[in-house]
């Protein structure tokens, strides 16, 4: 992959608004394995630099999502523990060691989605909001246990279409509604389900901006909220300070306007005391702070 063909993909990875941050980290990882394959270099140290500096780039283009630093740090550290083999051996070893990465994402993927259906059960009501590509697995799991879905526009670009779409051509009954209908609307589930993009060492979630909204609401109307994702999307102590990235303001359709400032944060935190259960590849966990529990 030369420097054209990689900036592209990175540009593509700052501007994706519909993948969810695990399905991003495997990207990374992925445009890793290709670079490793494939970049020009005479030496190691030349390959690993080049490697190194675009670890680095692709860690910082999405502040957000905890996953892609996590996964790509051990990828990187990793790396670093390989230079005294032969530059052949040295781009196989870096490009299985990237790959290795996706497959033990999603492996745990798979089983969050299991443990989420298994948790849920049938006939439910499920109210989410945005689209989660975990979220999704676990609807699929529960297409044929008579589940019914609530589900939101998440606006700005509107990617719960995408999921009603969806859910619609797996039988599954669904309301599309505003996001501003949160309040109206929750107290018809029998539990509200969202995914991840982080989890900060407190037990709070990062994730797409109205989840907070969704919180709230389920919580007045004692209704549960479950949030499903893998365990490494934690973000341990000591890691640079959350950033919750801001995108073009241009995406709300508002025109300029004299003393108007358009804003457009695509994330926000809902505290841990909102969360009634986690769930990860290890299993259904009561709410407790991440960093409290021990982890694989």
């Amino acid at each position: 992959m030369d420097d054209a063909a990689f900036e592209s993909a990175l540009n593509e990875l700052r501007t994706d608004r519909v993948r969810g941050a695990s399905e991003l980290a495997r990207r990374c990882l992925d445009l890793l394995a290709r670079s490793a394959q494939t970049v020009p270099a005479d030496e190691n140290s030349e390959l690993i630099g080049v490697l190194m500096r675009r670890c680095d780039r692709l860690t910082a283009a999405r502040p957000s999502m905890a996953p892609i630093q996590n996964l790509l740090a051990a990828w990187k550290s990793s790396l670093s523990r390989l230079g005294g083999l032969s530059l052949p051996a040295l781009r196989s070893a870096a490009a299985d060691l990237a790959w290795e990465g996706v497959r033990q994402s999603e492996l745990a993927i798979v089983k969050v989605m299991d443990n989420a259906a298994r948790c849920i059960g049938s006939d439910k009501t499920v109210i989410t909001h945005s689209l989660s590509s975990t979220v999704l697995g676990v609807f699929e799991r529960l297409k044929d246990r008579n589940t019914h879905a609530i589900v939101t526009e998440s606006r700005p670009l509107k990617e719960g279409y995408i999921l009603a779409r969806q859910l619609s051509e797996w039988g599954i009954s669904t309301q599309l509604i505003t996001d501003a209908q949160l309040g109206l609307f929750a107290a018809q589930a029998d539990l509200a389900l969202l995914g991840a993009d982080s989890l900060l060492p407190d037990g709070s979630l990062v994730n797409k901006v109205g989840s907070y909204l969704l919180a709230l609401a389920a919580r007045d109307a004692d209704v549960p909220l479950y949030v499903c994702s893998e365990s490494f999307k934690h973000r341990e102590e000591g890691m640079a300070a959350l950033e919750l990235e801001e995108m073009e303001a241009g995406e709300l359709g508002m025109p300029n306007l004299p003393g108007v400032r358009v804003r457009n944060l695509y994330f926000d935190v809902t505290p841990a005391a909102l969360i009634d259960r986690w769930i990860d590849e290890t299993g259904v966990h009561d709410t407790v702070a991440p960093s409290a529990r021990t982890r694989p």
